[in-house]
């Protein structure tokens, strides 16, 4: 998602449609070189402080997923010790980091769901013709 975003992806792809945009005001004459020079200026100056801020976002996330991973080991740890307290420690930890992470489950369970879905038609000899049980099942195989 980041490399997407970042180089070769969306920012490169604003920074020339900005260029496009201001060299074709400036060959109609709706404004001078130097205004169209101080805008690309500008707009590297904002691309670059949007680009560090995904950086800084990502990383961000990236350090809540190892957070996360961490306390999810400690709480099994309370867990099989049968340690409340630190189960409950841990789960509010595990709970303020998810919402700095990216809310991608809802894609992964669709994705499963398809899967399931995909698989059943294709071992059923590419039958379409699935029963509501099968269709609930396949919801919750996820």
């Amino acid at each position: 998602m980041q490399k997407a975003i970042q180089s070769g992806g969306l920012i490169d792809s604003m920074s020339i449609l900005i260029d496009n945009v201001v060299e074709k005001v400036r060959k109609e004459g709706a404004i001078s070189s130097s205004i169209a020079n101080t805008i690309k200026q500008g707009k590297n100056i904002i691309l670059n402080n949007l680009e560090s801020n995904i950086t800084q976002s990502f990383n961000n996330q990236y350090q809540a997923i190892d957070n996360i991973n961490k306390y999810v080991s400690n709480w099994k740890k309370y867990f099989e010790s049968k340690n409340f307290n630190g189960m409950e420690k841990e789960y509010s930890k595990i709970e303020k980091q998810l919402k700095n992470i990216a809310p991608i489950e809802n894609t992964i369970n669709n994705a499963k769901t398809i899967e399931v879905l995909h698989n059943l038609i294709k071992n059923n000899g590419q039958d379409f013709n699935l029963t509501k049980e099968q269709m609930e099942l396949a919801e919750k195989l996820i």
